[in-house]
Formats: structure tokens, sequence, C-alpha cells
């Protein structure tokens, strides 16, 4: 089994969520060890380079599904942990809230924050 396997494996059915930010890179191609952790809870209003902020509970599988869709020049950075689903949706909500309200816009990547569209 391979490093990559045995690490999406433990993160499948993790009880726990992370909030975490996709940021801009400069390197051609991103890998796995572009994903970080802060323990900034405010990294995201911080950083000028980030495009999305997001929640899931496998931040490996995650990021290898935004790399597909938005491109392999972007690194996660994890800033903050939810002990559950509803606790994840609303750190993730309120992070891209205070986002929009100190930057005037939302993540250059992210969508729906701008709609009535519920979660």
């Amino acid at each position: 089994m391979s490093y990559l396997t045995g690490t999406l494996n433990k993160c499948k059915g993790n009880p726990n969520g992370f909030i975490y930010a996709l940021v801009r890179i400069h390197k051609k191609d991103a890998c796995i060890d572009m994903i970080s952790y802060s323990d900034n809870k405010q990294y995201y209003l911080e950083n000028d380079s980030v495009k999305y902020i997001g929640v899931t509970n496998n931040p490996i599988s995650r990021f290898q599904a935004h790399r597909t869709k938005k491109g392999k020049k972007m690194g996660m950075v994890i800033f903050d942990q939810a002990e559950n689903p509803a606790m994840g949706k609303y750190l993730e909500a309120k992070a891209i809230y205070n986002f929009c309200e100190a930057k005037g816009k939302g993540p250059k990547w992210q969508k729906g924050h701008d709609t009535w569209a519920g979660a």
C-alpha cells in the first residue's frame, strides 16, 4: 500500500471536519505536499492568495478533486477544525462572510456565496 493510499484510507470516516483555504501558488505543479496546516484561525483574512474557502472531512481527497477542476497551481491550508458537520458548515460560512466583509467580495473561485441558495 502506498503512502497516499494509506493516508486516504485513514481519512475515510473521519468524524472531524476541516475548514480550509485554497491558495494560488507559483509552482508549476502542486502535489500532495501542498496541503499544510496553520494555527492562525484568521489565515484566510491575512493571506492575499486565498481563492476559495471550504470544509471537508477528507482533505486529501478534496484537494485532489479541486486540482482536477481548478488547476494544479494551488495549495490547501487547513486553518480550523469542526467536531460535527453542522459546526463545519457554520465555520465555513462564517469564514466566507468574514472574507466578504473584509475584502468587499468573495474569494475568486467561490461560488454561491452571493446567492440566496440554501445549504
